[in-house]
């Protein structure tokens, strides 16, 4: 392997480990040195907490060359292992939680390069268990507690009835966020977003909330506690792996 690309990985992920900010720049920095090739395998050289700490702390109103190089599977490795990073005062706030979650979906989403790979990302998330509950957060008071405007455009239509799989009181709804007149901002448009690019990802959301309370609040702690469960068992069960292989490594 390139020892110039192993050096790299090396730092940032050093880095990263002390103050995730700078190694994001760090990063964009490095960026203007290397070739798109050189940058993706020094992504893979990466483990997934570095890239999670790298882009849980990057500025999100700033472009992102590591997000944008990143395959869904890592962005969706990523998105379910973030919720251990954040604080207990969001875990336990549903407000700042469905403001985290849109941000940081955003930032991952819109920052692609194409909508085939924005639709990747957000079918890879959606068939993670805990991904496609982090996809749902930003969302749930939008469809559990709608304003009258959100009923009378049709943006925060009801479930999918599992019969004919048609949306229970579903009328003409406009599907574009330029009709809606949304802004990027607004989780009213990355929820149409979503809907263009991905039908199936949007009935799935939608479908996760069907059988839940009315009490959205109540809703977004249980989902984080789901979670923040299932990123923990996963890297309980990472770690079990990596102890057998450290074991057999003198076969190597």
């Amino acid at each position: 392997m390139n020892s110039l690309i192993e050096l790299t990985a090396a730092e940032i992920k050093q880095l990263a480990d002390v103050e995730p900010k700078q190694a994001s720049k760090r990063f964009e920095i490095i960026a203007n040195t290397m070739n798109d090739d050189q940058l993706v395998e020094v992504i893979e050289n990466m483990d997934i907490v570095t890239l999670t700490q790298i882009n849980s702390n990057h500025d999100i109103s700033c472009p992102s060359i590591m997000s944008e190089l990143m395959t869904p599977e890592q962005i969706r490795d990523v998105v379910c292992q973030q919720p251990l990073y954040w604080e207990e005062q969001i875990k336990s706030n549903a407000d700042e939680l469905a403001s985290q979650t849109f941000d940081f979906l955003t930032y991952l989403i819109r920052i692609q390069p194409s909508e085939a790979k924005q639709t990747a990302i957000l079918e890879c998330i959606a068939e993670e268990p805990a991904g496609l509950f982090y996809l749902s957060i930003p969302f749930i008071e939008l469809i559990m507690n709608p304003s009258k405007s959100d009923l009378t455009n049709n943006i925060a239509d009801t479930f999918d009835d599992e019969a004919d799989e048609d949306t229970v009181g579903f009328t003409d709804r406009f599907e574009s966020e330029e009709l809606h007149n949304l802004s990027t901002d607004d989780p009213k448009s990355l929820l149409a977003l979503i809907k263009d690019l991905s039908p199936d990802v949007e009935k799935a959301i939608k479908n996760l909330l069907r059988d839940q309370g009315s009490d959205w609040q109540a809703i977004i702690g249980k989902f984080v506690t789901e979670i923040v469960t299932q990123a923990k068992e996963k890297n309980d069960t990472n770690d079990e792996y990596t102890e057998v292989d450290d074991m057999f490594s003198f076969l190597d």
